[in-house]
C-alpha cells in the first residue's frame, strides 16, 4: 500500500483527506466544486476494500454511473456544483485507500484530483468486510456429467448472474437470479457434448463487482 500511495502523490498535485469515517458507518465525502457541465468522469480507488462508493452527486443532482470493478466506475456528468462521493467504511486489508478523480470535457480537463479517505476502528481485526469472493470449486478438476461447486456470499439482496465462459470470454451457458443476504452455493453439471478437456471460468457479477475462477474438465 506505501508504494501505491507514493506513486499517486507523484502522479497528482492535488490530493486531500478527510476525517476518518468509522467502519460500518455511512460518510460523504466532498471532493471538488464542478463548473462544467455533461463531462465525461472516470473513479478509481487504490483499495476497493476499504470504502464501498454506492452513490455519486453533483451540486446535490444524483449520478447514474457504471460500475466497471470493484474499484473503477465511470459516468457522464450531469449538473454543477460539488462533487461528492457516499458510501460505507469497510474493514478492508487497510485503513486508507486512495480515491482518484478525472473528469474530460472537449479534450479539456474539469477536474483531476484525488483524496484520501481514511477508516478507523475500535477493533482489531477489523470487523466488517463487504466485498466477497468466489470459493474455487470442489472438486476440480472435474469429470463430464459430474457435479461441481461454487460458494459465495451476499451482504444484500439483489440480482446476481453466473457465467459458465471460455479462456476468451465467450459465454457458453450464463444463469441470472434474485437471492438474499448470506452465504450461497452454485452447483454445475459439465456435458458431455459442449465440455471438451480443457480450462474453463466461471464469472459471477453482483452489485459488489465482477468475480472469476478457473476451473478444468478431466480428460
Amino acid at each position: 500500500m506505501i508504494v501505491i500511495v507514493l506513486a499517486f502523490l507523484f502522479m497528482h498535485g492535488s490530493i486531500h483527506a478527510q476525517n476518518p469515517i468509522s467502519v460500518g458507518e455511512r460518510g460523504s465525502i466532498s471532493i471538488a466544486e464542478i463548473t462544467k457541465d455533461s463531462a465525461n468522469y472516470t473513479l478509481k480507488l487504490s483499495n476497493s476494500s476499504v470504502f464501498y462508493i454506492d452513490s455519486i452527486s453533483i451540486g446535490g443532482n444524483v449520478q447514474v454511473f457504471e460500475r466497471i470493478t470493484a474499484d473503477s466506475m465511470t459516468w457522464q456528468g450531469n449538473g454543477i456544483g460539488m462533487l461528492t462521493i457516499h458510501g460505507l467504511a469497510l474493514a478492508g486489508s487497510d485503513s486508507m485507500t486512495l480515491a482518484h478523480i478525472k473528469g474530460m470535457k472537449e479534450d479539456s480537463i474539469a477536474i483531476d484530483t484525488s483524496i484520501m479517505i481514511r477508516i478507523s476502528s475500535s477493533n482489531t481485526p477489523l470487523p466488517y468486510v463487504r466485498f466477497s469472493v468466489v470459493s474455487d470449486n470442489i472438486p476440480n478438476p472435474i469429470m463430464r456429467g459430474e457435479v461441481t461447486t461454487w460458494s459465495y456470499a451476499l451482504d444484500k439482496p439483489g440480482k446476481i448472474s453466473i457465467a459458465i465462459i471460455t479462456l476468451d470470454g465467450r459465454i457458453i451457458e450464463e444463469f441470472s437470479m434474485m437471492q438474499d443476504r448470506g452465504m450461497h452455493n452454485f452447483q454445475f453439471i459439465p456435458n458431455t457434448y459442449t465440455y471438451h478437456p480443457g480450462v474453463y471460468g466461471m464469472r459471477l457479477i453482483t452489485g459488489q463487482g465482477i468475480y472469476q475462477r478457473l476451473w478444468n474438465v478431466s480428460p
